[in-house]
């Protein structure tokens, strides 16, 4: 047969191959991606696990997945993975072939490094023919959404003031392995610890019971964050690492108190996305696990830009009442030591922790 004929006859071929390609790569070829755990605290690992599945005969000579993905996700190396990452966002590639009635399951370890919401909203899928004539591209929705609450410390590592412990209602005698005094006996309630119960009073009324601790245990703490960095900051927080490192202090300290009973609140001068500028971000006082996962969601989504000025935020707590105010602050709060005297001054007590700048830092994860 003549070359040309040939030639005729392949060029019609590869043209036939691309058209059937081009209708026909993209049916019933599926794409899912789920993570082993959506709640979880900086530093924590898990697993993405993606299944790409061909559910026809036709297979397809190469497929390419692409996906962006928040920085603060760090993924493991690995290999049919090229990965360009950027300050915000990482771009995903991988290349593959699937034959029919194949699927591919992909599992991938990362670590997340910061704390934040990070939305995962699609990826994209080309596929095409063995000669490069046909390519189609699909946008996949993923609407998958992490929540990583600040990283937890050691308490050792929480620079508290020595000079702020003295008297009897203290934030320290809360977070340390102290005993406390018992005045007598109460029936359990939700958050309680089960050190506190009190077993002969349990075997005597056939209902739990626990010691009634005095008047230092059962005051109220509420720990707040400033998120001023600097004197004159009006907007977005200028040194993000010291706040990011007060929030990683609060979420340690609460999840102590929290685990020992203590009714616990937190307050900001940032903003959550669903509330307006102006206002202070106030979890109320309270106890149980419940409580402490809003606590840990609300330090999650806050986003570092001021609300309202400190001193205006302690204004709100000066006629407060049996409570105790721990302060983490990136900065000495001068503007609000009036508010701070009058707050002692109906029997609350006030410490105050100041960050450093040399603190080892977790940073902030924005919304991707």
């Amino acid at each position: 047969m003549p070359l040309h004929w040939l030639l005729l006859f392949a060029g019609i071929g590869v043209a036939g191959l691309g058209l059937l390609y081009n209708r026909l790569s993209l049916k019933r070829l599926s794409y899912s991606r789920h993570f082993t755990k959506d709640r979880m605290y900086a530093g924590e690992s898990l697993e993405m696990v993606e299944m790409i599945r061909n559910d026809k005969l036709l297979p397809l000579p190469w497929v390419r997945l692409e996906s962006m993905i928040p920085s603060s996700l760090l993924f493991e190396s690995q290999t049919n993975l090229e990965m360009s990452i950027g300050d915000v966002s990482q771009n995903h590639k991988s290349l593959f072939s699937l034959n029919g009635y194949r699927q591919v399951i992909r599992r991938h370890q990362l670590t997340c490094t910061k704390r934040g919401v990070f939305k995962l909203d699609t990826a994209t899928l080309t596929v095409g023919d063995l000669f490069g004539v046909s390519e189609k591209v699909k946008q996949i929705p993923l609407q998958i959404e992490l929540m990583v609450y600040p990283a937890i410390v050691n308490l050792r590592d929480i620079p508290f003031s020595n000079k702020s412990w003295i008297g009897d209602i203290t934030v320290r005698r809360w977070i340390m392995e102290d005993p406390f005094w018992k005045s007598g006996v109460r029936p359990y309630q939700a958050g309680d610890s089960l050190k506190s119960v009190h077993w002969k009073a349990t075997a005597r009324t056939q209902s739990l019971q626990v010691h009634q601790l005095d008047y230092t245990a059962d005051r109220k703490l509420m720990i707040v964050v400033n998120v001023e960095t600097d004197e004159k900051m009006w907007d977005k927080v200028t040194k993000p690492e010291l706040v990011e490192q007060a929030l990683s202090y609060a979420a340690s300290i609460a999840h102590v108190s929290i685990q020992q009973g203590i009714e616990t609140g937190f307050c900001c001068n940032a903003y959550l996305p669903e509330m307006p500028k102006g206002q202070m971000m106030l979890i109320p006082s309270a106890a149980g696990s419940h409580h402490l996962q809003a606590m840990m969601e609300a330090m999650a989504k806050l986003k570092l830009e001021l609300s309202l000025s400190f001193m205006t935020m302690m204004k709100e707590w000066e006629e407060a009442s049996n409570t105790d105010f721990l302060i983490l602050s990136p900065i000495e709060p001068y503007d609000a030591e009036a508010s701070i005297r009058r707050i002692r001054q109906r029997g609350n007590t006030v410490d105050i922790i100041k960050l450093q700048k040399d603190e080892k830092t977790t940073g902030e994860g924005a919304s991707a």
